[in-house]
C-alpha cells in the first residue's frame, strides 16, 4: 500500500492521464497529467524560497486551486501545508501564523493584505498573480523527497473549546486514511466528488488527497449557495459531496429545489455538524441519492464511523438519544471508557476512545497537550458516547459540556434532541451556567420556529414528559441565531460566556 501522496498522484497521472482531476467552478480545470507536472512545478517553487522537508507552507485563499498547489506542492518536498480559515480575524491569523512559522505561504489577492499585515517571516506568493504564473512556467519538477512520516498537513482544530491547537498528519496516516475512506463509501474511479464546504477544514480539505486514490474527479464550489449547488451536481455530473445541516436546510427550503438535481448523486455524506432526525427525514423522503452519515475528527484523519445507506433504508441506528453516527469503518477501533476508567457495557456513556494508524502525530509543539491526548496508543477524544450491542455509536456532547447540576451528570445532546422535536422550537443548545443552588442550572438556548414564543415551562414539561426530571431546563434563552464555528458547530463556549451573568444575583 502507497504510503505517500506523491505515489497516489503519480500512480493516477500514470493509469488516468487524460481524465480531470480537478475543476474549479468558474476557474481552471486539470487532468491528472497536468495536476502531477504542476504540482512538481509549485514544489520547484516553494523549494526556491528555502522549503525543504520539515519546512512549513501556509495557505490562506478563497476555496480553489491554491489547495491543491499547497497540499501537494508541500506534501511533494516532504513540507507541511497549513491551511488559515478566511474567517479569522487578523490577530487569529498572526497568532496561527506565528505558531506555525511558515516559511511560505501562498494566498490569493484577496487575502494577500491580511497575510503581510499579520505575518512577515515567510516569502508570501500571490496565487493569482501574473508573477506566480511566470515562476511556475519558469522551472522545471523538483524531485519529490518526502518520506512517510514527514508531517505532510497541520491543520488547526475549529476551537469549539477556545483553544485550537495544529494537529500533525504524516503521509502514512492521510494516505491510510484515503484507503480506508474508499473501501468504506465505495470509491469507484469514476466518482465525481464535490467540494462544497471550505477546504481549509479537515473534513473537505483531506478530500484533496483522498480523491486521489484512484483517479477520482475532484470539483470545488468556491462559494455555497444552494442554487448553484444544485446546478453543479447537475452540470458536473457529481456522484458524491459532502455537506452541512445549514446547507442541507437551505437546499431542501430553496424555491427552486428540484430532486432531479440529484439525479447523478449515489451518496450524500452529512455529519459535520450535528443534524436533526427531522432534516435526515426530509432527506430520505426527498431526495433520491444514498445517504451516509458519518462521525470523525481532525486528530483521526477525519473519518472514523459511518451510518451506511443500507442502515438508512433500513431505519437501523436510532434509539431515544437520538440517530447514530454508525459503527467504526475499516482500520478504527473505538471504546468507551466509563466514569471509572474501565470499559463501560452497552448503553453506557462514557469518553470515547479511538486507536487508527491514521492517528496525527501529534499537536504542533505541544508535547504535554499530545501526552494527555494520545494514551497507550488510544487517542481520547474528549467525545461522549454510548455503543449498543451491534457497535453502533452515539454520541452524547463533550466531556467539557457535561452539566454538573446537583450533583448528577447530565448530557446536553439528549435535551437539545428532545427540544428539536418540540413544534415551535426550530434549533436547541443546551449549556451548564452558574448557579448557587444548582452548581449549573440546565439552560436551553433556543431559536424560536417562525412566529413562536415558546415558554420555559412548555418547553420543562416537553422534555420532562420524555427524559428524566433532573434533565429538565432551569433557564431559557430565545435567540435568532446560535453560533457557529466554520463547518455549523454551535461554539457553545461563546454562549457560556455570553449569558454567564444573566442570573448573577438569582
Amino acid at each position: 500500500m502507497p504510503a505517500l501522496i506523491t505515489d497516489l498522484l503519480e500512480r493516477s497521472a500514470r493509469l488516468y492521464p487524460e481524465r480531470r482531476a480537478v475543476g474549479i467552478v468558474g476557474g481552471p480545470s486539470l487532468n491528472y497529467s497536468e495536476l502531477h507536472r504542476r504540482v512538481g512545478r509549485v514544489a520547484a517553487v516553494l523549494a526556491r524560497t528555502g522549503v525543504g522537508r520539515g519546512d512549513r507552507v501556509g495557505v490562506m485563499a478563497s476555496a480553489g486551486l491554491a489547495f491543491f498547489d499547497a497540499y501537494l506542492g508541500a506534501a511533494w518536498l516532504g513540507a507541511s501545508a497549513v491551511p488559515v480559515s478566511t474567517r479569522l480575524a487578523p490577530a487569529e491569523v498572526a497568532r496561527q501564523l506565528t505558531d506555525a512559522e511558515p516559511r511560505a505561504v501562498i494566498v490569493d489577492s484577496d487575502h494577500g493584505e491580511t497575510v503581510s499585515q499579520t505575518y512577515s517571516n515567510g516569502t508570501l506568493l500571490e496565487h493569482d498573480s501574473p508573477g506566480f504564473r511566470r515562476l511556475l512556467a519558469s522551472v522545471d519538477p523538483a524531485p519529490a523527497t518526502a518520506l512517510p512520516e514527514d508531517t505532510a498537513l497541520i491543520i488547526y482544530t475549529s476551537g469549539t473549546t477556545g483553544d485550537p491547537k495544529g494537529v500533525c498528519l504524516s503521509h502514512a496516516a492521510l494516505t491510510f486514511n484515503a484507503f480506508v475512506t474508499a473501501v468504506a463509501q465505495e470509491f469507484r474511479p469514476s466518482d465525481v466528488y464535490l467540494s462544497a464546504t471550505p477546504l481549509y477544514h479537515a473534513s473537505a480539505g483531506l478530500r484533496v488527497i483522498t480523491m486521489l486514490v484512484d483517479g477520482q474527479t475532484h470539483v470545488v464550489l468556491p462559494s455555497f449557495d444552494a442554487e448553484g449547488a444544485m446546478s453543479t451536481i447537475t452540470d458536473e455530473g457529481v456522484t458524491t459531496t459532502i455537506m452541512v445541516a445549514t446547507q442541507l436546510q437551505r437546499i431542501l427550503d430553496s424555491p427552486g429545489f428540484d430532486p432531479e438535481s440529484f439525479a447523478s448523486m449515489r451518496l450524500l455524506l452529512y455529519g459535520a455538524s450535528p443534524t436533526g432526525s427531522d432534516l435526515v427525514e426530509r432527506m430520505m423522503e426527498s431526495l433520491p441519492c444514498s445517504l451516509y452519515h458519518g462521525y470523525g475528527l481532525t486528530e483521526a484523519a477525519a473519518a472514523c464511523a459511518g451510518l451506511g445507506a443500507e442502515d438508512h433504508r433500513q431505519g437501523i441506528g436510532t434509539d431515544p438519544s437520538g440517530l447514530s453516527c454508525g459503527r467504526p469503518i475499516v482500520g478504527v477501533d473505538m471504546k468507551i471508557r466509563g466514569p471509572d476508567g474501565r470499559e463501560a457495557p452497552p448503553g453506557e456513556v462514557g469518553e470515547l476512545l479511538i486507536r487508527t494508524p491514521k492517528l496525527m502525530s501529534g499537536y504542533w509543539r505541544q508535547p504535554e497537550a499530545t501526552a494527555r491526548a494520545i494514551r497507550e496508543g488510544w487517542l481520547h477524544t474528549g467525545d461522549l458516547a454510548h455503543q449498543d450491542r451491534q457497535g453502533y455509536l452515539y454520541l452524547a456532547g463533550r466531556i467539557k459540556e457535561l452539566i454538573i447540576s446537583g450533583g448528577v451528570n447530565i448530557s446536553p445532546s439528549q435535551i437539545e434532541n428532545t427540544l428539536s422535536h418540540h413544534p415551535e422550537v426550530a434549533e436547541a443548545a443546551v449549556i451548564g451556567l452558574p448557579d448557587r443552588l444548582w452548581g449549573e442550572a440546565v439552560t436551553a438556548v433556543v431559536v424560536p420556529s417562525s412566529g413562536a414564543t415558546p415558554t420555559l415551562e412548555e418547553l420543562a414539561q416537553w422534555v420532562g414528559n420524555r427524559l428524566a426530571s433532573h434533565m429538565k431546563p432551569k433557564r431559557l434563552v430565545l435567540t435568532d441565531r446560535l453560533p457557529r464555528g466554520d463547518t455549523g458547530k454551535v461554539q457553545k463556549h461563546l454562549l457560556v460566556e455570553r449569558h454567564a451573568g444573566d442570573w448573577a444575583d438569582s
